[in-house]
């Protein structure tokens, strides 16, 4: 695999790494302010979408036939966004109780998919994994309203620290790449 410059800067990516990595081990310690926060800020980017959906709607969809639906959905997504803001909490734990029904029901449709494709090499896999889908469901929402407190904030920290592992596999194969080479070439005929 070819890494260009990045085999020159590895060093970079390994300490966004481990920045990614400290952030989302941290968050873990912090579940339900990493919750709360990561809500707040969906409730922000729905509150200045919906205004940009609005002004656009007013502004460049005059001919439109759908110029009155395109200004409702902003308006809606600004309430949607204001509310959000205006208590997060509850916001939050909305938001945990719909996601868990999601899983339960996203976990469901996976198995469906893999029994129909049986013929299919890892449909075992895809059992397994809608399994695991419908099982944090069921945990999300037999816990709730506690697991508000939780549940999004893992899935921010995790997201995270996955990332920041990525980052450092990155930066460590560049790191060999660049080491492999600077090796002298007396090896080779």
């Amino acid at each position: 695999m070819e890494y260009g410059e990045l085999r020159k800067n590895w060093v970079w990516l390994l300490g966004l790494g481990i920045i990614f990595m400290t952030l989302g081990f941290a968050g873990l310690l912090l579940l339900p302010l990493v919750t709360i926060t990561s809500v707040a800020i969906f409730g922000a980017f729905m509150l200045v979408g919906g205004a940009l959906q609005i002004a656009q709607g007013i502004s460049k969809t005059k001919e439109w036939k759908s110029r009155g639906l395109h200004i409702l959905m902003g308006l809606i997504y600004v309430i949607g966004g204001i509310a959000t803001l205006e208590n997060p909490v509850l916001a939050t734990t909305v938001l945990t109780l719909i996601l868990g029904f999601s899983l339960i029901a996203i976990g469901a449709l996976r198995i469906a998919v893999a029994f129909q494709n049986k013929d299919v090499n890892q449909w075992a896999l895809m059992t397994l994994s809608g399994m695991l889908s419908v099982l944090l469901g069921v945990l999300i929402v037999l816990q709730w309203p506690w697991s508000s407190l939780w549940a999004i904030g893992l899935f921010v920290s995790v997201d995270l620290m996955i990332s920041g592992a990525n980052f450092i596999a990155i930066a460590l194969a560049a790191k060999s790449e660049n080491s492999i080479n600077t090796l002298p070439n007396s090896t080779q005929g």
